[in-house]
């Protein structure tokens, strides 16, 4: 017993040829089961709140007369203040505001994550109050004394001194902190949790906590109505044995009148209106990775089962191979129980190892996944996998070595051994039907092209979609972002805003490291401002598209080119009566190069000349969006500037400068361009490598698919192939023969997947000629492997004594 299973071992060590192709794919295949079965719990396991089926959240949505939608997922604050006031559905609501603010008297001066909701935040979120309490939970009123709520690791990190021990949080409390010039007193101290709900965005951890209350300006509501916002929310639980119902009519027609009584205040027209819907908050979070998570499941399994097959008829032709030596050892008296145990232990052992390589592979796939896919999905830092869930995957994996080994063992005949051992498998060997080895050389071919093609065209399409020109350049670029403090829109403010400006770019123009500075008033990807156009003043014609209100030179600093037309000057910015689009909303507004000076309407504001257009501006996650380019108002006087070649400038020095020219100011946020456009193009990058990962495991299944299958039909043929060897057939001639039945074989597998294709290419019909391109590569790779495999295994039989 022992001996067998020691020569099993040997064995299995000798023969690398075939054992570490077979654990190399298996591994690969049990841990690319286990992460798609993870991932596709994580997409519809209950969130880790109280009565959390029960919380929702309050989608709002602005659109045009035709109900056309111009922003969704947005609300205003002060809309979400009255709604979250005015509710009866919700025992536990509270409006969210998120921001960033400027952390002054600190060196670094960081940005800090702040979130302006109520105190029923942290208990309808769980959140445990370390020390302290919540704000407005006292006599005090937090309107006048300004008051936040910070979590522990922000008070660890900021709020104790560098030679401080930690004692407690409690010695904490009393302290302040100044946020954008405003002086805040700590009341209490929360918890550090990965629980907190990203709703802004995936990976986005809150900081600092302040009452909803400071956010909300009351001297000017109409303007607050019109500031929609998507940092905005209302999140709710819904009363016990409650459903979900309409936001009450009454509460959406005071907002509608405010809404529109603010439009008309500000010189638009009055045709767009909002409205809202409270949805489960699940699908907020986990809506993005449940709209893949059924087809990553699907797909993850599918090629699971399709390694398994594969590897079992690798592992097939493997075994047959030691079909002589077991026949030798039965006639020497060992037993076939003795045999078949050694067998299961060996193929167990092999399944065993590499469910240990499966284990160190998804646990490096969820490290990669929870660093790479955090910017893009909620909450990945949720999954994690368990001890029990290694455990379930080998289980499964020694279940299957199993079965492996009864259908291995099935295939052979113990009998008539001295004809086994004289002819090693003259027909005494079970095989299957020819039909059933042709249909199935046949669906494994089809099978093969079809995924094959369908990987190269993945490939290519998102490496299509990364290299596609951003259509600005991007070196050397840095958006300024200043921390500003007036917004008013009289002649006074908006005049002493544009001498700041004037005196922030003589200055910075002066600076050796600068070599152009313009106004931005977002950064150029930022899609955030919304405007209305068209070529006729009928509002219901207008278009609804991105906008974006730049400075003289803006274009020249990021090197958009200029399609028509010329860019603005120092008098259109003053008098603002110009614009400029680029070719996606030339297109949408049936406008070219023949009508540049036509005017262009904007609601009830005054109408302005088209003066050009320009190229567009691309990320892979942004796209091109259709932008109009209006003049800069002086509102939010952010900057860009361009460095000269081979120079870096740090954040001091930029705010050191402008300091110079005006003390208050100071700098918010410095990013490199650069960097935001790498950043919105993460998301290429990984589907780009995911897609060359993709191709070489669809291939490597496609070689062991076909080694292993046309290995075991070249083995069931070497009977026949000898008796013909013996008749007097040439080597040559029973080559070609078997060519030609392989070729009607591949001919009736290219025929089965050609209409698959053309299934496929009907639903991408944009793009059908890359996917025949890909089609056809598929078939060249095919084609060759299968017949430079068959001809190596027809040419061993033959070659055989």
């Amino acid at each position: 017993m022992w001996k067998e299973q020691r020569s099993a071992f040997l064995a299995l060590l000798n023969n690398v040829r075939f054992t570490l192709p077979f654990m190399f794919l298996l591994a690969l295949a049990l841990a690319g089961g286990v992460l798609v079965s993870l991932i596709a719990w994580h997409a519809y396991a209950p969130l880790p709140y109280k009565d959390a089926n029960r919380i929702v959240w309050l989608q709002g949505s602005m659109a045009d007369q035709q109900g056309q939608p111009v922003m969704n997922e947005a609300l205003s604050n002060i809309a979400a203040q009255y709604i979250a006031d005015n509710t009866s559905q919700l025992d536990l609501v509270t409006p969210i505001f998120f921001a960033e603010s400027l952390l002054e008297r600190h060196r670094a001066q960081p940005r800090v994550n702040v979130a302006y909701t109520y105190s029923s935040y942290f208990k309808l979120f769980g959140l445990t109050l370390r020390a302290g309490r919540y704000f407005g939970q006292q006599p005090n009123d937090t309107r006048v004394k300004k008051e936040v709520v910070v979590s522990e690791c922000f008070a660890q990190r900021f709020l104790k001194k560098s030679d401080e021990p930690w004692r407690t949080a409690s010695d904490l409390l009393s302290r302040t902190i100044q946020l954008d010039k405003q002086t805040y007193h700590v009341v209490g101290i929360v918890e550090c949790s990965e629980r907190i709900p990203q709703l802004k965005s995936a990976n986005h951890q809150t900081d600092v906590f302040i009452n909803f209350t400071g956010v909300v300006d009351r001297e000017k509501p109409l303007y607050e109505h019109l500031s929609v916002r998507h940092e905005t929310f209302v999140v709710g639980r819904l009363k016990a044995g409650t459903l979900i119902k309409p936001v009450a009519k009454d509460v959406v027609a005071h907002l509608n009148k405010k809404f529109r009584e603010g439009l008309v205040s500000m010189g638009h027209g009055k045709g767009m209106q909002l409205s809202f819907e409270y949805q489960p908050l699940k699908r907020l979070i986990k809506g993005e990775i449940q709209s893949i998570g059924n087809w990553l499941l699907l797909g993850g399994l599918a090629l699971l089962f399709i390694t398994l097959v594969n590897l079992f008829v690798y592992y097939l032709l493997d075994f047959k191979k030691q079909q002589t030596e077991l026949a030798l050892k039965v006639t020497l008296g060992a037993k076939e129980g003795t045999l078949r145990k050694a067998h299961y232990i060996q193929l167990g052992a092999v399944f065993l190892v590499s469910s240990m390589g499966a284990i160190l592979l998804s646990e490096f796939g969820i490290a990669m996944i929870r660093v790479f896919s955090a910017d893009t999905y909620a909450h990945m830092n949720w999954l994690h996998l368990y001890w029990w869930h290694h455990l379930i995957m080998i289980a499964m994996a020694l279940a299957v070595s199993i079965g492996f080994a009864h259908c291995g063992f099935s295939q052979l005949s113990f009998y008539h051994l001295h004809s086994q051992l004289q002819g090693s498998g003259k027909g005494q060997a079970k095989q299957l039907p020819a039909w059933l080895s042709s249909s199935v050389l046949v669906t494994q071919l089809s099978v093969g092209l079809v995924v094959l093609c369908l990987s190269f065209w993945l490939f290519v399409y998102f490496a299509n979609r990364l290299f596609v020109p951003t259509g600005l350049d991007s070196s050397g670029v840095m958006f300024i972002e200043r921390q500003q403090y007036s917004w008013g829109q009289s002649s006074t403010e908006v005049s002493a805003r544009k001498q700041v400006f004037l005196a922030n770019q003589r200055a910075l123009m002066a600076h050796p490291k600068v070599e152009a500075v313009a106004l931005s008033a977002i950064a150029p990807f930022n899609t955030s401002y919304v405007a209305r156009v068209g070529t006729t003043t009928k509002s219901a014609e207008h278009i609804a598209m991105h906008s974006q209100l730049v400075g003289a030179g803006y274009f020249d600093l990021l090197s958009i080119r200029f399609l028509a037309g010329r860019d603005f000057n120092q008098q259109d910015i003053d008098a603002r009566n110009g614009a400029i689009i680029n070719r996606v909303a030339a297109h949408l507004l049936a406008l070219g190069e023949m009508d540049i000076g036509k005017w262009i309407y904007q609601g009830n504001q005054a109408p302005v000349r088209l003066l050009g257009i320009v190229d567009n501006i691309f990320t892979h996650e942004t796209g091109a969006p259709a932008t109009v380019y209006f003049p800069h108002n002086y509102y939010e006087t952010n900057l860009l500037i361009k460095l000269k070649a081979g120079h870096v400038m740090r954040k001091e020095e930029v705010v050191h400068v402008l300091k110079r020219q005006e003390i208050t100011q100071n700098i918010s946020r410095f990013d490199a361009l650069a960097s935001q456009v790498a950043e919105l193009n993460k998301s290429a990058k990984l589907s780009l490598f995911g897609g060359v990962g993709l191709c070489f495991l669809i291939i490597v299944q496609v070689v062991v698919g076909l080694y292993g299958l046309l290995g075991n039909l070249a083995h069931s043929e070497r009977p026949v192939l000898r008796i013909k060897q013996q008749l007097g057939a040439k080597g040559k001639h029973l080559m070609r023969e078997q060519v030609l039945l392989r070729l009607r074989h591949f001919l009736l597998a290219t025929l089965m997947a050609t209409s698959v294709i053309l299934m496929v290419a009907h639903v991408i019909s944009n793009t059908v000629p890359t996917l025949l391109i890909c089609y056809l590569l598929a078939l060249l790779i095919i084609f060759s492997l299968l017949f430079f495999i068959d001809i190596h295994h027809i040419y061993r039989q033959l070659k055989k004594d």
